[in-house]
């Protein structure tokens, strides 16, 4: 089995996220800048969570290289996204908060602990394939709006958007799907599959909660 059956498999439901208003706006500069902010609030958590999940991830590998590979690419995502984030915040003078103290949309939360339980008590194939979406689908994202940045007057939101189609960001793609074909078989496709369709579920509700700037109320 490869990853592009994963991909082909769920084709409708990725290139939703991808197509969706929040990520066109971004890249047109069209965004209200207010929702961006919020926007960098609520990821600025997730990707904290996801370190901690890729950590876990690390541990459970068994292959040495690959265990080499998961740091490398830990280290990647924190000296290419993260930092990006950081710039950001101060840019905007906003103040990364920690989950108590800072109000989360509901698919936030449930999206990190979810990405955090299937790493600790699933198997490190299933972690990976529920880790995967969140980074590849960014890249699907340049991909499919990159020639909008032509007419994008927005520096702060082409800088952003440059990140996800770095070389840097490219190589830490390819090498998560790398380790992921790698643990794919005929035998562990319908588990991978179903993690991997759940994060990309995830990844539109995301948007869809900041592009509303909808938190967790009742």
């Amino acid at each position: 089995m490869q990853f592009q059956d994963l991909v082909s498999k769920n084709k409708e439901d990725w290139l939703k996220v991808v197509k969706h208003p929040f990520v066109d706006q971004i890249y047109r500069g069209e965004l209200a800048e207010e929702i961006f902010k919020f926007y960098l609030l609520q990821d600025h958590y997730y990707l904290n969570q996801s370190m901690r999940n890729m950590a876990i991830l690390i541990s459970k590998a068994e292959n040495l290289k690959e265990k080499q590979q998961l740091i490398d690419i830990l280290n990647l995502e924190a000296n290419v996204e993260f930092a990006k984030y950081q710039e950001l915040l101060e840019y905007y003078k906003l103040e990364a908060k920690s989950a108590e103290e800072m109000e989360l949309t509901y698919s936030n939360l449930a999206y990190s602990n979810y990405l955090l339980a299937v790493s600790s008590q699933a198997g490190f194939a299933e972690g990976m394939a529920a880790l995967i979406p969140c980074y590849w689908i960014y890249l699907k994202m340049a991909e499919y709006h990159q020639h909008k940045l032509k007419e994008n007057d927005n520096q702060i939101y082409q800088e952003w958007a440059a990140v996800f189609n770095s070389a840097d960001y490219k190589r830490l793609v390819e090498n998560m799907l790398a380790i992921l074909e790698k643990n794919l078989t005929e035998e562990n496709f319908k588990k991978i599959n179903y993690h991997f369709n759940n994060s990309i579920k995830f990844e539109y509700q995301f948007f869809s909660d900041v592009y509303q700037k909808k938190v967790w109320k009742i």
